[in-house]
């Protein structure tokens, strides 16, 4: 069939981005994420931002920084209260393409709104560990964790919907203190860093799930308290990461 010259064309749905928060656990990270979305926004006004955390802790304000604020998955299931929230809250993003950011953040250069552009065909791409400043990254002598995931983008499609998923699901069944992580070290059960380098690496995800990392130096996309400043070859922090428990109490009043 032709087309009339005077039919109208078909668009295609404009492709969303935006970055997101998970709080749970301690109101402290839902006061940390607050703060770092307000520097989110004051060097990207237009970036769309999304909470994830409980109701009973939501204020009427928050609606003015949030362009949403998700305290359910949309079935009936509430967030649940966990350290690792967030990974029960990735694959409901509102956006086909979303930064997650930790809550113990704080943006820092108008770079942020470019984040996206990083991803290029990739699935999800993630910043690097540094070993001399991370808890653990080598697993044994052939084997180590390469990728930090306090930080990272992805695109929702159905590979990374999975891998999110079980992200969550093996992360429960890793943490549980009769589970065995041999012949890994019993170090590593704390860690969801390990959760996804065992997902990308023992499992179908490795074919399904095509992963990348920002462009060097990626140091400017997670500077790390602890990291060494040569580390960004003379570029400027993007997005800075502390240890929260270091910082809250002055935000407390």
């Amino acid at each position: 069939m032709v087309r009339s010259q005077n039919s109208p064309r078909r668009t295609l749905p404009k492709m969303t981005k935006g970055y997101i928060y998970v709080a749970s656990l301690r109101k402290d990270y839902y006061i940390a994420a607050k703060k770092s979305a307000e520097s989110l926004k004051d060097f990207y006004p237009e970036a769309n931002v999304t909470l994830f955390t409980h109701a009973d802790w939501v204020e009427l304000d928050d609606y003015k920084l949030f362009d949403q604020i998700r305290t359910h998955d949309g079935l009936g299931n509430d967030m649940p209260m966990n350290n690792r929230a967030k990974l029960w809250a990735l694959s409901t993003s509102p956006y086909d393409v979303t930064m997650y950011l930790d809550c113990d953040t704080m943006i820092e250069h108008e770079d942020i709104r470019y984040a996206f552009d990083h991803l290029k065909d990739n699935d999800v791409i993630f910043t690097l560990n540094r070993p001399y400043n991370a808890k653990i990254t080598k697993l044994n002598d052939d084997e180590s964790m390469k990728y930090h995931c306090g930080i990272f983008v992805y695109r929702k499609n159905k590979a990374t919907t999975k891998l999110m998923d079980d992200w969550y699901k093996y992360y429960l069944i890793q943490s549980a203190p009769m589970h065995d992580v041999s012949p890994y070290p019993e170090s590593v059960k704390p860690w969801d860093t390990f959760t996804m380098w065992y997902l990308l690496n023992k499992t179908a995800h490795k074919d399904t799930v095509t992963v990348g990392e920002f462009e060097s130096p990626d140091a400017r996309w997670n500077f790390v308290v602890g990291q060494k400043p040569e580390e960004l070859d003379g570029t400027e922090v993007i997005i800075r990461h502390y240890l929260l428990n270091r910082h809250i109490d002055k935000w407390k009043h």
